[in-house]
């Protein structure tokens, strides 16, 4: 994306609905706390340039500890989600171009929902996500007798996250403060509204359930639950299957080198590429499988094509295994060399279930020719 994205989580309920001292967002879930769960989502993006969290008062130091990269401010929670969203607005870099907003008691949003937000509200200005209506919708009187029964097709749950241009969101949340209705707002999109915008609905998911309810955190544990019954091994996430191809260049060898990746999920595709001023062939070889593995953000089951012997053989033979097992060393003389890139190659192998392919580079495939321009290019700048 060519534009500038910050982020809005209010988390700062006192989650009174479940019950118990800890607010919900805080609630263990899987082995984590609900909020980092939802954090860690917009974290690993990179397109996000700064978040911004309310949060209830003395649970700073708790939020801080999650390591979250990206996260700019923590702000103390106000008396009503409204008010929150909108001492952290306040916060946020005025070179931002769009903001989205996103419940911290939303864990389960992906990375699809989020960046299909974040392109709409560039394009139209305003844009939430919102899941369809499946139940019969009645119309009905104070009375309690039913007076029509209406076309679901025109109704909509609305989620989170809601995006819009920072002018426009600002805009909306000062107007709703000068006219005494910010206290009674409970959604964003609702103060956009207000001022005769249009916003424009994304497809959320069924699974971006908000926590608020003890029936509700069944649900999410359940959901955790089939993520580690569908995943791999002990791996907690649904597996994807994505497709990655990589290549790597140097010139010199040691010289300035890039790499390229192309990734395939699906009808989706993705391309990355960067380089170093000083490096090898062999780890911008290496650079390319790390970089497109990184960027998954679930575990996944990935088919890796590279044209490096080096990189294909030392897994598939085991070698980097033994290197490792040898403190990196590849026999009683010689040391293995580029161990703190295989350190992190084999981590991420342990996240995901990988299997490697060796294609024969210049030989005419398009995604390891495409790779390889990536590559060259990246050199070059």
């Amino acid at each position: 994306m060519d534009f500038k994205v910050s982020v809005v989580i209010p988390a700062s309920g006192e989650g009174k609905r479940l019950g118990g001292d800890v607010p919900k967002q805080f609630l263990d879930l899987g082995g984590e706390p609900v909020l980092k769960r939802t954090l860690s989502v917009f974290d690993g993006l990179d397109f996000i340039r700064e978040i911004a969290v309310a949060v209830p008062e003395g649970y700073s130091h708790k939020v801080e500890a999650y390591n979250i990269k990206k996260l700019r401010h923590i702000v103390s929670g106000k008396e009503t989600r409204a008010a929150s969203v909108y001492a952290a607005l306040k916060k946020l870099d005025a070179a931002t171009d769009i903001v989205l907003i996103h419940d911290g008691i939303r864990p389960f949003v992906t990375a699809e929902i989020i960046e299909a937000v974040a392109a709409s509200a560039a394009k139209h200005g305003a844009a939430i996500a919102c899941a369809p209506v499946t139940d019969t919708i009645k119309q009905a009187n104070s009375a309690g007798q039913i007076k029509a029964t209406l076309d679901r097709r025109c109704f909509w749950r609305a989620q989170t996250p809601q995006g819009f241009t920072y002018d426009l969101i600002t805009r909306a949340y000062n107007q709703a403060e000068a006219d005494g209705v910010l206290a009674d707002a409970t959604d964003d999109s609702a103060l956009v509204e207000r001022l005769n915008i249009p916003v424009y609905i994304v497809q959320g998911s069924d699974l971006n359930i908000k926590i608020t309810t003890p029936a509700d955190l069944l649900t999410a544990g359940a959901f955790i639950a089939e993520e580690v019954k569908r995943g791999f091994g002990d791996k907690a996430s649904i597996g994807k299957k994505v497709t990655i191809y990589t290549d790597g260049a140097c010139s010199g060898n040691p010289g300035p080198g890039g790499y390229g990746v192309v990734m395939l999920y699906g009808e989706h595709r993705r391309e990355l590429s960067g380089g170093e001023a000083e490096t090898t062939n062999n780890r911008m070889e290496m650079m390319g499988v790390i970089k497109g593995l990184e960027s998954l953000k679930q575990p996944c089951e990935v088919d890796v094509y590279s044209d490096s012997r080096y990189v294909v053989d030392a897994i598939q033979k085991g070698w980097a295994l033994r290197w490792r097992e040898n403190n990196w060393k590849r026999n009683k003389k010689e040391a293995a060399l580029n161990p703190d890139l295989w350190e992190t190659l084999l981590s991420l192998l342990e996240k995901h279930s990988v299997t490697f392919h060796w294609v024969k580079g210049h030989a005419g495939n398009p995604e390891n020719e495409r790779c390889d321009e990536l590559a060259r290019e990246a050199i070059a700048s």
